[in-house]
């Protein structure tokens, strides 16, 4: 094994930002197998298992002092990958930002999930050997930072480690540090910035001329070199009044809030409209990209069983069950463990092929798929939104059907972006977690319509004006959005017949 900058041993190879994708070297990538495990097959599953297993496991066993509870933490964030896998999607035009994306998703969800696990004492065996009040295992907070995260202070990488790899609460953090809850809140806020900053310059091409930490005031020294007052305080009510919701975001985003607190940034949410929201979902959204990033060598390889185990626990299913028939854990199926591995590595061979052969059918499926403009129009429920106009001029108005699942968006008059720039459509997930990019398109491209699926998941379309080469998230104030929910009709097209036009009723 090789030795990193810190002295620390590199873990096994496992899928990070920065290695060769799938669909770079001509397969599947993690989101054909994700879109194919929502679909129910099992074969796909377990090739993106294999995939992300290592960093999963590597974090239950951040977060699980016992290795039965971080085997256990495994599964259910698997389990929970499945169940959820019908839902995503990943639409972004670079195949190496769509593994990012499916990375990114993956592990907030796995750090969700054993979060909420570690807080709530939910596994059968928590609780017998882990650090007091559920902080976490206990080499959290005393590991030595990994190349990325050596650009943070020893303080700043000790805070942040304890509340992502550790699991805990700021308040957790603070309690454990012996420091003081608004320090803590700071340094957790300035490590994301830090390696968000790295982030950006790593990948996205874009580097200021200072570190971003520096540039705000954010201890007792800058405030009285600056005469700004931006410190946190001891309590989310008087930071929100003193401005600094949107620096909460970056709390939120290593699960480092209670759910009391995220109950009150989401009606503070509520009362700052549509533009602040759209920042701080933003911001979540970076936040949570890079501190997955950086925290990538964690990583574990599993115990050999897992995966077995796993398939074990999903529900009955019709695509690849002859591939898994007879696997799980327990040793009283014939021939036992010993005798099932030749089997298991034959499976593993032909469930190989089987993902190769329905990764092409998949593609062939998606560029031969049906017309999406016909199948909203022709549905019994397709309503048109009412028609936007767009602050920089144009128009766009919006077309859905959701029994299909399906809708699209047209425009109208749109002016030409300023050199360098690229229109960005951006669907907005009702659960409130982050946008999910429909690509960049120039004035040109919008005279075609747009379409998409999973309408029922989204309750606004935005656009934005982007880079040219387009935007992990959003980083300019919305030209338009297409509210998706609240089913305003108008326009020839309703229950599919061109002549019906019913009074305007919204759900």
């Amino acid at each position: 094994m090789n030795q990193n900058a810190s002295g620390l041993s590199d873990p096994a190879p496992v899928p990070s930002a920065a290695s060769p994708t799938a669909a770079d070297l001509g397969l599947p990538g993690l989101d054909d197998l994700l879109s194919l495990a929502g679909e129910g097959d099992q074969a796909s599953f377990s090739a993106f298992y294999d995939a992300t297993a290592p960093w999963v496991y590597g974090m239950a066993s951040a977060l699980f002092a016992s290795e039965a509870d971080a085997a256990e933490a495994t599964v259910l964030t698997f389990l929970r990958a499945w169940d959820e896998a019908p839902h995503e999607q990943f639409d972004e035009d670079s195949a190496t930002v769509r593994h990012r994306s499916v990375l990114c998703w993956f592990e907030v969800l796995a750090h969700g999930t054993m979060t909420q696990l570690l807080r709530e004492d939910s596994l059968p065996g928590y609780g017998e050997d882990l650090l007091p009040e559920g902080a976490g295992a206990s080499e959290a907070g005393r590991r030595e930072p990994t190349t990325v995260l050596s650009i943070l202070t020893p303080a700043q990488f000790e805070a942040l480690d304890l509340a992502w790899a550790g699991g805990r609460t700021y308040r957790q953090v603070a309690e454990e540090l012996g420091v003081a809850v608004p320090t803590v809140k700071s340094r957790l806020r300035d490590a994301v910035q830090r390696i968000s900053a790295r982030y950006q310059e790593k990948f996205l091409g874009r580097s200021g001329n200072e570190d971003p930490v520096l540039q705000r005031a954010v201890t007792p020294e800058i405030a009285a070199r600056t005469g700004t007052t931006r410190n946190f305080t001891l309590n989310l009510s008087q930071d929100l009044e003193n401005g600094l919701g949107k620096e909460w975001a970056d709390l939120v985003a290593l699960d480092a809030v209670s759910a009391a607190e995220r109950e009150e940034l989401d009606r503070h949410l509520s009362l700052e409209g549509p533009e602040f929201t759209t920042l701080w979902r933003a911001r979540i959204e970076a936040a949570r990209r890079t501190v997955t990033w950086a925290f990538r060598g964690l990583a574990t390889e599993p115990p050999s069983e897992l995966l077995d185990e796993v398939l074990h626990r999903l529900p009955a299913q019709d695509v690849g069950m002859g591939l898994v028939d007879g696997l799980g854990p327990s040793d009283e199926r014939e021939g036992g463990s010993a005798s099932r591995r030749p089997v298991k590595k034959w499976m593993l061979v032909v469930a190989g092929l089987l993902v190769l052969a329905l990764g092409l059918w998949t593609v062939v499926r998606l560029i031969m798929g049906p017309n999406i403009v016909a199948e909203v129009n022709r549905a019994e429920d397709s309503f048109t939104t009412q028609q936007v106009s767009l602050t920089e001029g144009g128009s766009m108005q919006g077309h859905v059907s959701k029994e299909s699942g399906m809708a699209y968006v047209t425009f109208a008059g749109l002016p030409v972006p300023d050199e360098g720039t690229e229109f960005q459509l951006w669907l907005f997930p009702t659960d409130g977690s982050a946008p999910h990019s429909l690509g960049t398109h120039s004035a040109e491209d919008l005279q075609d319509p747009v379409t998409f699926r999973g309408v029922e998941r989204f309750r606004d379309l935005v656009v934005t004006l982007e880079p040219e080469g387009g935007s992990e998230t959003p980083t300019t104030a919305e030209l338009g959005s297409v509210d998706l929910v609240h089913q305003v009709t108008q326009g020839p097209i309703y229950g599919g017949h061109p002549n019906n036009t019913p009074s305007p009723s919204s759900d």
